[in-house]
């Protein structure tokens, strides 16, 4: 196995900061290869690290470590398809190679190779985006939800069902709550009652593409591993979901050049007070 380590740290619950804050980027475009503009902001000064973030993410849900990691790298925080400023694109067309593609775009409009974190869903089209060669230097993931519990069919022809009702945050809380699992109902009515609730509902569209993910795509692609080949942390708590966190170690020892990390007392929901410093440590060892 490739090494392991365990740290204890954490910080407050995410979200914590003015989500709804005004922030002074423009906002830039890059287009994929379906035609899909995909939105991103750039951020500091240093090495690129590209940020993708899983389930209803979109960008500003990635401040809080974006302004942290911009005082070391320049940061590309980018709204995945359908969430923020980025279009939907054509749920009937999607595949996880589309995201790939996606990353693809925004790898070359930096024009030179890149650091990536992934979060959750993000994380596995970051180990995709790495298996394909993208131009990645090194790589940093947290949880990418492998052996979690699959999606069923009837449920995405629920969230389908839904979308075309227009019932956004019907949407938001089956995902949260039904398919992706791990949103007690304690913290769905913290996110109720936070500025990003709105944001939740405005991207709930996009939640039909993870959906697919986690119906299609929760087994290891362990045929996969043995092309990632960059240097790779592959990051985990040690609360909640066992199928995730033992899916971190196998990925970890499948990925030539993979660490592990575990932080206790962390759940699937990421710290990014927490984390940062270790990612940016991470990325910055070479």
């Amino acid at each position: 196995m490739n090494s392991a380590t365990t740290v204890e740290e954490r910080g407050p619950l995410p979200l914590d900061a003015d989500y709804a804050a005004e922030r002074d980027l423009p906002v830039e475009l890059v287009t994929s290869a379906d035609g899909t503009r995909i939105a991103y902001e750039r951020s500091g000064t240093g090495r690129p690290v590209v940020i993708v973030g899983g389930g209803l993410n979109d960008r500003a849900m990635f401040r809080p470590m974006a302004g942290i990691m911009a005082e070391r790298f320049t940061v590309y925080n980018y709204d995945r398809r359908g969430r923020g400023d980025s279009d939907l694109g054509d749920p009937d067309a999607w595949t996880l190679d589309t995201e790939v593609e996606d990353l693809r775009a925004v790898i070359e409009a930096v024009g030179e190779p890149c650091d990536v974190f992934g979060n959750c869903t993000g994380a596995m089209v970051a180990i995709e985006g790495a298996a394909a060669g993208l131009d990645i230097r090194r790589m940093a993931l947290y949880e990418p939800p492998y052996r979690s519990p699959e999606a069923t069919t009837e449920q995405l022809a629920a969230i389908r069902r839904l979308i075309d009702e227009e019932r956004r945050g019907e949407i938001v809380e089956m995902f949260g709550r039904d398919i992706v699992g791990f949103i007690s109902p304690e913290k769905m009515e913290y996110f109720k009652q936070h500025p990003a609730w709105a944001a939740f509902e405005s991207m709930a569209y996009s939640a039909y593409y993870d959906a697919i993910i986690s119906r299609d795509h929760t087994g290891i692609p362990f045929e996969k591993l043995p092309d990632v080949q960059v240097p790779t942390v592959v990051m985990r708590g040690d609360v909640g979901d066992g199928g995730i966190h033992d899916a971190c170690v196998q990925i970890a020892d499948g990925i030539p050049e993979a660490q592990l990390l575990t932080m206790r007392g962390c759940d699937h929901l990421l710290d990014q007070a927490a984390w940062s410093r270790y990612v940016m440590a991470f990325l910055e060892n070479s």
